[in-house]
């Protein structure tokens, strides 16, 4: 069967829409906290199973009978990597022969960026497991774009970090077709793999590209850690958040995000969409 894990999330509930469409209902294991939110799916014919990453002990029994499981990575800031490590744990004890993994660019159990930091530990994990796996290191959802850009704006302005990373944004149902290929194809590529859209594009340039688009400038502004912290306070978030989203924005300006590659088309067919519907479809400030 093909197994994932985090099944009733966005990413998952695309990756399982993919699948529908190659392979029986029944060939694919839904694993989630939340069965219940499965139910449309277990009405399909899929097999729908309680897995929570929190309990190791339970998991060898949720991916019974999984020949290749994706491993979503978790939102948890706090056990992130225990319950990725779980999760391969369980898969080796469950008898899985490939593992799937959405990483993220230069993960590096060493990292400053505890995102970065926890996605390295867990590709260690994966190392150290001795089942064949796929690491998808995934750029930036260019869904969250609006958002974030949203975050990032005042008094007409669009502000930014200090340095010159530049994410190379594809979207989050490129990033499932990806991994629906890597779950079914057992001669896709091993290892590590840089997932990426068709253009780098830092907050500088997307500001241009959003000027552009809109007909009018907006200037990006430079701010300290501090000065950022005190903006994004305005924008509702507590320190402790605000902290947590610097990090973020730490890694988008300062960031290394690999090259353009194509495995996207290569192995889907598909190219990655670029971002331009995506901003064209932001309102004018």
């Amino acid at each position: 069967m093909y197994a994932l894990t985090g099944a009733s999330g966005h990413l998952g509930r695309l990756v399982i829409q993919n699948l529908l469409e190659k392979v029986p209902a029944n060939t694919i294991l839904a694993t989630t906290r939340s069965p219940e939110k499965l139910a449309d799916l277990a009405e399909k014919g899929v097999v729908v199973r309680h897995a929570d990453l929190n309990d190791p002990a339970s998991l060898p029994a949720a991916f019974e009978g999984a020949t290749r499981l994706l491993i979503i990575s978790t939102d948890s800031f706090d056990n992130r990597a225990d319950q990725h490590r779980a999760a391969v744990a369980g898969a080796v004890q469950a008898g899985v022969k490939h593992l799937v993994y959405t990483s993220a660019p230069a993960a590096d159990a060493n990292s400053f960026n505890i995102l970065l930091r926890t996605h390295g530990e867990t590709e260690e994990a994966l190392k150290a497991s001795g089942i064949p796996f796929t690491a998808l290191r995934n750029n930036i959802y260019n869904n969250e774009l609006a958002g974030t850009l949203g975050l990032l704006s005042g008094e007409g302005k669009i502000y930014t970090l200090e340095g010159d990373g530049k994410p190379i944004w594809l979207s989050r149902e490129d990033c499932a077709r990806i991994a629906t290929a890597a779950l079914l194809d057992e001669n896709i590529v091993t290892g590590i793999v840089d997932v990426t859209g068709p253009e780098p594009l830092g907050i500088p340039e997307l500001a241009a590209r959003l000027s552009q688009i809109q007909g009018k400038e907006i200037p990006v502004q430079v701010l300290t850690d501090e000065e950022m912290i005190a903006h994004l306070g305005t924008k509702g978030f507590t320190p402790e958040a605000a902290g947590g989203f610097l990090g973020i924005l730490k890694w988008f300006a300062r960031g290394d995000f690999s090259q353009v590659s194509d495995v996207v088309e290569k192995y889907t067919g598909v190219k990655p969409g670029p971002v331009d519907p995506v901003l064209a479809a932001i309102p004018v400030a």
